[in-house]
C-alpha cells in the first residue's frame, strides 16, 4: 500500500510538472482540441494518459490517432489492436491509419525507411487533425530522446540547428509536452495507474544509430554524469535560442545578399556574401540552397564547405551541384538554380526558366517548360492566379489545386512511362493505370509521351491538362494549398 501511495503521489508530481512545461512554452491552452499520436509504446501511452487526465479540468478535447506502416507484419497489427482497446478503456475516440510505404518502393529516395516512415506518418497526422478538427497534434518525445537526438547531431559533426534538437512546438500544429520529462517518470506513472503498453521490437536493433546511442553511449554517460539526460535536454534548450538568434541574422543577410529571386533561382551578390561573418555565409548558402531544391533540411556542413571554397572562392564559371540544387559563379554574381536530372542536365532560359527533354526538377514557386510540346507549367503556393479562362469551368483542365500536407515538396514534371498508376479525380477513388487511361481517350502512343505529368515522391499529382490524382486534391479542410496552371496551348497538339 506505501509503495502504491508513493506511486500515485510520483504520478501526480509528474502530472504538475507537465502543466509547468505546457504553461511555459506556451504549448496549449484550455478548452482546445488535442490530437494525440499514439503508437502503443510506454511515452504515448503515458502521454494520452495525462492528457486524459487533464481534459475535465482543462476542457480539453483529447482524441488519438494510431498510424500503421505494416512494416512489422503481425506486430504492427497487435499494435493497433493495443491502441484500441487501450482508447476504448480511457474513453478516448481513436483514428487508426494505415501508410504503407507503397509509392516510396517504386522511387528512389535517398533517405532511410525510419525518414520515409517518418514524413508519411507526419502527412497522415495532418490530415487528420483537419478532419477531427483539432488544434494541435500532441507528440510523445521525452528528455531521454531529446538527449539521443543531441547525441547522435553530435556525432555526425552538426552545428547548433542540429544540437537544438527537437523543438517543443513546430508550426503551425504539433507539440510535444513531454520533452522536459525522462522516460523514467513516465514508466513510474504507467505503473501507478496500471497501464500496459507495447514494446517495439525495431527499438532493440543494433542497426539504428538511435539505438546504439540508447543502450551503449547513454550508459557510459551516465557512469560520469547520472544526470546526462536533463544537462543534454538543457543544452538543447540553450542552443535553440542561439541558432534562432542566428538565423534572425542569416535572413537579413540574405536581403542584403540577394540581386534577384525569380522561377526558382536565386542570384547572390558575391563581394556582400563575402563581407559577411563566416558563420552567416554558410547560413545564407544552406538557406538558398534548401529554398531552390525544396528539401526539408539544409545541406550538410561538409557540402556548404565545397560551395565556399570551390564556387564563391572558385574561378568564374565554376560549379558544383548540392542536394538537388546547381550552383555556379558568373564573376562577381553567384546564381543557385534547381538541379536538372542526370538524363539531361537541361539548360536555363534568359527569363530564369529551366527546360530539359525528360525530367525536370521542379521548385515552389516557379514557371517551368516543358520543351515537347513547348508548354508552360507554373507551380505556386495559394490559390491560382485569375485569368481569362475563369469562366464557365473552361479552366478546370488548365488548373489543379492540391494539399501541401499530403505529399513531400520535392516536385517533378516528367514523361509518362510503363507502369504509372493514378487516382484520377473524379472516379471514387479508383486506382487507374496511366496506359489504360490513355487508350480511353484513344491518345495515340507517341502523343502520350509529349504529356507531363506533375509528380512527387508519393505519385503522380496531376497528368497535365487532363486529371489530377483524387488523393492528393485540395479539400474545403486544407490550409496549404498548392496550385499547378498550364499556361500555354500546345505547339502542335498533344495527339
Amino acid at each position: 500500500m506505501t509503495q502504491q501511495l508513493q506511486l500515485e503521489k510520483g504520478s501526480a508530481r509528474l502530472l504538475r510538472r507537465v502543466l509547468a512545461s505546457v504553461r511555459a512554452r506556451r504549448l496549449f491552452g484550455p478548452g482546445e482540441h488535442l490530437l494525440v499520436a499514439i503508437s502503443g509504446g510506454p511515452d504515448s501511452v503515458a502521454l494520452l494518459s495525462l492528457l486524459a487526465t487533464l481534459a475535465p479540468s482543462w476542457c480539453l478535447t483529447v482524441s488519438a490517432v494510431h498510424v500503421n506502416h505494416g512494416l512489422r507484419g503481425a506486430e504492427s497489427e497487435e499494435d493497433a489492436c493495443f491502441v484500441r482497446g487501450l482508447c476504448d478503456r480511457l474513453g478516448v475516440p481513436v483514428v487508426c491509419e494505415r501508410a504503407d510505404l507503397v509509392h516510396a518502393a517504386g522511387v528512389r529516395r535517398r533517405r532511410s525507411l525510419q525518414e520515409e516512415a517518418r514524413e508519411a506518418r507526419y502527412a497522415v497526422l495532418s490530415r487528420v487533425a483537419r478532419t477531427v478538427g483539432a488544434d494541435k497534434i500532441a507528440l510523445g518525445h521525452t528528455a531521454d530522446d531529446q538527449a539521443e537526438t543531441l547525441l547522435m547531431w553530435m556525432l555526425r559533426g552538426s552545428g547548433t540547428t542540429g544540437l537544438a534538437g527537437m523543438p517543443p512546438a513546430r508550426e503551425p500544429l504539433f507539440i510535444r509536452p513531454l520533452l522536459d520529462i525522462p522516460r523514467s517518470e513516465l514508466l513510474a506513472h504507467l505503473e501507478a495507474r496500471g497501464l500496459e503498453f507495447r514494446q517495439d521490437s525495431s527499438n532493440t536493433k543494433p542497426i539504428y544509430l538511435r539505438n546504439r546511442v540508447r543502450q551503449e553511449l547513454l550508459p557510459v554517460l551516465r557512469r560520469f554524469n547520472p544526470g546526462i539526460v536533463g544537462v543534454l535536454r538543457r543544452q538543447a534548450d540553450i542552443l535553440r535560442e542561439e541558432d534562432r538568434y542566428l538565423e534572425e541574422l542569416a535572413a537579413g543577410a540574405l536581403l542584403r545578399c540577394s540581386r534577384e529571386d525569380t522561377n526558382g533561382e536565386v542570384v547572390l551578390d558575391r563581394d556582400t556574401l563575402l563581407a559577411q561573418p563566416l558563420a552567416l555565409q554558410r547560413r545564407v548558402l544552406r538557406a538558398v540552397i534548401r529554398r531552390v531544391s525544396g528539401a526539408v533540411r539544409g545541406p550538410a556542413f561538409r557540402a556548404v564547405t565545397d560551395v565556399l571554397e570551390r564556387v564563391v572562392h572558385g574561378r568564374s564559371g565554376s560549379g558544383i551541384t548540392v542536394q538537388g540544387a546547381r550552383v555556379t559563379r558568373d564573376y562577381g554574381r553567384l546564381r543557385v538554380q534547381p538541379r536538372c536530372s542526370q538524363m539531361d542536365p537541361g539548360r536555363v532560359l534568359a527569363e530564369g526558366q529551366q527546360e530539359v527533354t525528360t525530367s525536370l526538377v521542379v521548385p515552389v514557386p516557379s514557371v517551368v517548360r516543358w520543351p515537347l510540346t513547348d508548354q508552360r507549367i507554373r507551380v505556386q503556393y495559394g490559390p491560382p492566379v485569375p485569368d481569362d479562362r475563369d469562366v464557365a469551368g473552361k479552366r478546370s483542365r488548365h488548373t489543379a489545386v492540391f494539399d501541401a500536407d499530403r505529399f513531400t515538396m520535392a516536385l517533378r514534371v516528367r514523361s509518362w512511362k510503363p507502369g504509372d498508376v493514378f487516382h484520377p479525380a473524379g472516379m471514387q477513388g479508383h486506382r487507374k493505370k496511366l496506359q489504360d487511361y490513355f487508350s480511353d481517350l484513344k491518345l495515340p502512343r507517341a502523343a502520350r509521351r509529349r504529356i507531363p505529368l506533375l509528380v512527387a515522391p508519393e505519385g503522380i499529382l496531376w497528368v497535365v491538362g487532363h486529371r489530377a490524382d483524387q488523393r492528393f486534391c485540395a479539400t474545403p479542410c486544407t490550409t496549404r494549398p498548392v496550385s499547378a496552371e498550364l499556361l500555354d496551348q500546345p505547339r502542335g497538339g498533344q495527339g
